[in-house]
């Protein structure tokens, strides 16, 4: 199985086994529904959880898991990562990617030429941000908006870059 992070345990909420969970998913509706199997890393293995609740509260999902229903069952939980298994999801529409399919894709420009390596997406209000550690040295941050984005090929590794000046 390929896993794909959804969130990460931050802290408990309350006593009655709920925690807070900082999402890394666009659909956290989906991933965290009631019934839901997920899975929570634990060590080099993965332990499947099963979604008893979920709800946001101030921009964090709450969730309860697995039966628990007191503080101290979910207490070892927190600082953990929670993951779905890939092969389950439904197929993206085409120009949807998922954040993980991004990551170590190589960046050129419109000439062709190797810009770099994407290792990072930074979520801001206004999008998604690409982080790419540049070939000669530093970093650029790219908007990923077509404007900026040519063409994306996850079977290839790699993605088209736009340049303007001051961009790179």
């Amino acid at each position: 199985m390929k896993y794909l992070e959804v969130g990460k345990i931050i802290a408990t909420h309350g006593i009655k086994g709920e925690v807070k969970v900082s999402l890394s998913t666009s659909f956290p509706f989906e991933r965290f529904s009631k019934g839901n199997t997920l899975y929570i890393e634990n060590g080099e293995k993965y332990d499947k959880i099963v979604i008893d609740g979920f709800r946001i509260h101030k921009g964090l999902g709450l969730v309860l898991f697995n039966g628990y229903n007191n503080i101290n069952e979910v207490l070892n939980f927190v600082g953990k990562s929670i993951y779905v298994d890939k092969e389950t999801l439904e197929a993206l529409e085409e120009d949807d990617f998922y954040y993980d399919d991004l990551i170590g894709l190589i960046a050129k420009d419109n000439q062709g030429n190797i810009i770099g390596e994407v290792i990072d997406i930074l979520d801001v209000p206004q999008g998604a941000i690409l982080m790419i550690k540049k070939q000669d040295k530093g970093q650029a941050l790219v908007p990923f908006v077509e404007e900026f984005i040519d063409e994306v090929n996850i079977k290839d590794k790699y993605l088209v870059i736009i340049p303007i000046e001051g961009l790179l």
